[in-house]
Parts: C-alpha cells; structure tokens; sequence
C-alpha cells in the first residue's frame, strides 16, 4: 500500500519495508503493524508498509538501512521511529511522540521538493528501461534504434538548452552594453553643454566691461601734459 499526505488534514505515514518473509523480524512485527493500522484509523492517520526488495527506489530514498524500518512523514519532514515496537508505543508516537523526536536532514526526507526531485531523478532509468521494453515488444523497435533515440534526445535537448542560454546572456549582454552607450552619450551631452556655458559667460565679461580682464575705456576728456 502505498499513501500520500494531503495538505488539509494530519497525516502520518509509517513504512514498514519488509524483506521476504524469511526474516523473523519482519513476520513478528506483521501482527502488530496490522493492529496499529486498525488502532489509528480513527485518527485520520494511515499507516502502510513496502515490499523494500520491490521497492528498491523507495528504499534508497528513505535510506534503509535494515529490515523492517519504520519511518514517520509529515509536512515536508521525515523521522525513524526506533522505540520499542509494542502496539502502544508505535501509537503513542504516530499521535503525539513524533514531536520529540529530530527529524532526519531535509536532503533525506523523500516528501519534500528536494526529496521529490530526487525521486524522480531516481525512478527515470527504470521508466526509461520499460518504456524501451513495451517499445520493443508493441512496436519491434531495434537496438540500434533505441541506442539512436537514447543518444540524440539529451543530445537536442542540450543544444537547445545552450540556444536559449547563449540567446539570454547575449540579449542581456546586448541591453547592457546599449545601456552603456546611451550612458555616455548623456556625459558627453552634459560635458559639451557646460563647455558652451563657460565659453558664453567668458564672452560676457568682455562685452559688459565687469570682468576682470575687460578692455580699458578711453578716457572721456582730452589729457594734455
């Protein structure tokens, strides 16, 4: 079974992987796990277990590390559960103990974005992989195709992942460098324009007689010595 928490209501997952039934482990808490999915029903929160060889993905997600591992989600964050695993325990910490305990680093934690990205980053060889089967067998795609089809599309898709990058670093290259010169011009506009100011106020000075290097005025009676 596999759930996924919705937004508008408390939600619990507890995900047990269990290896094949050969494990005594995994068959002793199978009792257990069922009554606890009974005992929380009422509490709007589910509780779900994983075939962990099946379910390789998902157990590289979650990082198990040994079999069975419960693991408790919610809002974006995940935390192991590694109390006793008695009916009464697993409860107590699917209702309210999961707050005590620290939640494993958001890299980890497989419902969040980063974890999700993850997942599908993950699962895509394998979607790949069937995806080339049911080819094959729906179609009779070759080898060779399947190896040209491989190649080529990242292949395109890179190229015009560069197209669009090369096409906005020049066109912001483009508009700066535009910016630029519009810029100087307005200096150089600003600079010519006080240049012509000062040239008109030193002409001033000579045509009033006020400045300091005016011409003298002849004298306005005759001198005689």
């Amino acid at each position: 079974m596999k759930s996924r928490p919705t937004a508008n209501s408390r939600s619990l997952n507890l995900r047990v992987p269990p290896s094949p039934p050969v494990l005594a482990d995994c068959k002793q808490l199978a009792p257990t796990w069922q009554e606890l999915a009974t005992e929380l029903a009422d509490s709007n929160i589910r509780v779900a277990k994983v075939n962990g060889p099946e379910c390789r993905t998902l157990v590289k997600r979650l990082d198990v590390k040994a079999y069975p591992s419960i693991f408790y989600l919610r809002d974006g964050e995940m935390r192991e559960y590694t109390a006793a695993r008695t009916l009464s325990a697993l409860a107590n910490f699917g209702r309210s103990g999961w707050r005590s305990v620290k939640p494993v680093p958001f890299w980890k934690a497989p419902n969040n974005w980063f974890g999700r990205a993850c997942g599908v980053a993950l699962a895509a060889p394998g979607v790949a992989a069937e995806m080339v089967e049911w080819s094959k067998k729906t179609y009779g795609v070759s080898d060779v195709v399947v190896l040209f089809v491989a190649f080529a599309v990242p292949t395109t898709v890179g190229m015009l992942a560069i197209a669009l990058v090369d096409h906005l670093v020049v066109r912001q290259a483009t508009m700066e460098s535009a910016n630029a010169r519009r810029r100087d011009e307005r200096e150089r506009a600003a600079r010519a324009r006080e240049r012509e100011e000062a040239v008109a106020g030193g002409d001033g000075g000579w045509e009033g007689g006020g400045g300091r290097d005016a011409a003298p005025h002849p004298h306005p009676h005759p001198h005689y010595e």
